[in-house]
């Protein structure tokens, strides 16, 4: 729920906030509250018990929930920043201008839009996770990133499947296997080349 500070110029203490709670609220605090909403929107600055003054824009607050605040800071770029911000660190709130007219309306949210894109996102995610081998060590990953610049790979397992050629441990051109010889030629020349590559790398590094 969006809420602001009781009075513009500080931000209620945690003592006075417990006897707030203690004592019944008197008719002419009833009708503040809404009053209180002229606040959103407003310039102020935040010092912290620490003593650190954080300044933005009142975006919302809530008292009653998470007991908080959001402070919001357009940049001259355009990017906007929101800071949240619990009460029991605040010590005092400063308003420093008035609150600006809200007069933003929140975009329409095509349902359907979002819904596709969960779907390419988990799509993508099951396509990436194909390309990462589980329980195998980094050089065999290394071995399977290599092959697949050239060639289609995917893993069964611990195994390496590529371009119909499967690769069983250790993962040498000896360790190849598949119906076509011409495939399995090809991947262990492929394959071949990437281990001298990988062992010519570990040897030149420091």
């Amino acid at each position: 729920s969006s809420r602001s500070p009781s009075s513009p110029g500080r931000w209620p203490t945690a003592r006075a906030r417990e006897a707030a709670r203690a004592s019944p609220a008197a008719p002419g605090d009833q009708m503040a509250a809404p009053q209180q909403n002229n606040f959103l929107g407003a310039p102020i600055k935040v010092t912290t018990t620490l003593g650190e003054e954080l300044e933005g824009e009142l975006f919302c607050y809530d008292v009653s929930g998470s007991n908080s605040l959001v402070l919001r800071t357009v940049h001259p770029n355009g990017r906007t920043d929101y800071k949240w911000i619990r009460s029991n660190v605040i010590r005092e709130v400063k308003a420093s201008g008035p609150s600006r007219p809200i007069e933003e309306v929140l975009p329409a949210v095509d349902l359907r839009q979002v819904e596709e894109r969960a779907l390419q996102a988990e799509k993508a995610a099951a396509s990436q996770a194909k390309n990462y081998g589980v329980g195998v060590t980094e050089k065999t990953q290394q071995i399977f990133n290599a092959l697949s610049k050239t060639m289609e790979c995917e893993w069964d397992g611990e195994d390496i499947l590529c371009f119909g050629v499967r690769i069983t441990k250790p993962y040498t051109p000896e360790n190849c296997s598949g119906e076509k010889s011409e495939e399995v030629e090809r991947v262990k020349k492929v394959l071949e080349g990437e281990l001298e590559r990988l062992s010519s790398a570990a040897s030149s590094s420091p």
